[in-house]
């Protein structure tokens, strides 16, 4: 990341370099989202700013390390940072009885649940063929370019498919952020997404 003098440096200049590629990196990479999603939402001005506090609030950040990485990912002065910061909190309180649910996790889930729907395409294509084989599937898991295979018996897939909240992935691919580890097996990992995207995945299940 550049020094917070070479990001007073630039954004005063953003008018001029409407997207900010290193910024949306980082700001995905901080809040697991995909960087193109990011990017495409990472606009010129107010709208901007704000957003770029939205995401670090998303990821975590607060109190003086939150304020810190605004005055240097803004350009904006100390007064400025603290009002845009507690504008954003005053805007999060108001409509947190419309959107419960933070963009960042409804997206995360969209990845797995469209990996679920990919995998049920895969086992309806054997036929019931497999029945004593093992399952080569895609990792369940939230990150949208992971393409990786992962091997599960048939019989295991068919009980984890009784829970629309839990998907497969990869040891190593959880994201205790969004989700816990109920199982753990030498060839996966069987995750439980949070109550707040509960709603999400069992409306999406492909086995109602």
């Amino acid at each position: 990341m550049p020094t917070a003098c070479e990001r007073r440096d630039t954004f005063p200049h953003m008018e001029q370099d409407p997207v900010d590629h290193e910024l949306a990196s980082w700001l995905a990479a901080q809040t697991h989202s995909n960087p193109e999603q990011v990017e495409a939402e990472l606009e010129i001005g107010e709208r901007r700013r704000a957003f770029v506090v939205d995401e670090l609030v998303e990821a975590g950040f607060t109190g003086g390390e939150l304020l810190d990485l605004v005055l240097r990912l803004t350009g904006l002065d100390r007064a400025g940072a603290k009002a845009l910061i507690a504008a954003r909190a005053e805007v999060g309180r108001t409509s947190a009885g419309r959107e419960t649910v933070p963009k960042r996790d409804q997206r995360l889930a969209q990845n797995e649940i469209v990996f679920r729907r990919v995998n049920e395409r895969l086992v309806s294509s054997d036929g019931g063929e497999a029945a004593s084989q093992e399952l080569s599937l895609v990792c369940e898991c939230t990150n949208a370019d992971c393409l990786q295979a992962l091997t599960i018996e048939l019989a295991e897939y068919e009980w984890l498919r009784q829970n629309p909240r839990r998907f497969a992935v990869l040891p190593g691919h959880e994201a205790p952020a969004v989700e816990d580890v109920v199982e753990r097996h030498d060839r996966f990992v069987i995750v439980e997404k949070h109550v707040e995207t509960h709603e999400q995945v069992e409306a999406a299940d492909p086995r109602p």
